[in-house]
């Protein structure tokens, strides 16, 4: 489906902003995953999906990073994922793009829960940040991708505009 059109130009507009989101909260995902490697604290929350206080906080707070990077994570999935949907049935020349990160988030999830069950083994650690920065190209290439034509001219170079 092409878009051209009062209701084309509109849903063009929500793919942008639902690509621009989902790139937002992958990129906030990967950077409060780094802070927590960076602090040591990978294992502060040994059960997946949730810690060992289930849905509450521990009085010290000791859990809080570990639980606002798997909210956080949860939330950029179903971003990633509506986004993958809108491109699948309306966007045509992002569909694949947005398929993969949409499969790359996915697989960084269950390694997620395989660094967590393998007591942060290095190569699994290693494995989750690289798909993390996989998840993160993908999503940004579904965002430049929600840009299909400027304005539909073809852009003068400088040299014939000079001439002219």
């Amino acid at each position: 489906m092409s878009f051209t059109g009062k209701q084309n130009i509109k849903g063009r507009r929500v793919f942008r902003v639902l690509s621009f989101v989902s790139l937002g909260l992958v990129f906030t995902v990967v950077i409060i995953g780094a802070f927590i490697s960076a602090r040591g604290q990978g294992l502060s929350c040994s059960d997946w999906p949730l810690c060992p206080t289930g849905f509450s906080l521990s009085p010290e707070g000791e859990y809080f990073l570990e639980y606002v990077h798997r909210i956080m994570a949860l939330i950029m999935t179903v971003s990633v994922y509506i986004t993958a949907f809108y491109a699948i049935k309306r966007f045509v020349k992002s569909r694949k793009a947005a398929t993969a990160t949409a499969v790359a988030v996915s697989i960084q999830i269950a390694i997620g829960m395989l660094v967590v069950f393998s007591d942060l083994q290095p190569i699994t650690v290693a494995i989750h940040t690289g798909v993390g920065v996989l998840s993160l190209a993908f999503a940004l290439l579904t965002f430049i991708l929600s840009y299909p034509d400027f304005t539909g001219h073809p852009v003068p170079n400088k040299a014939s505009s000079e001439l002219n």
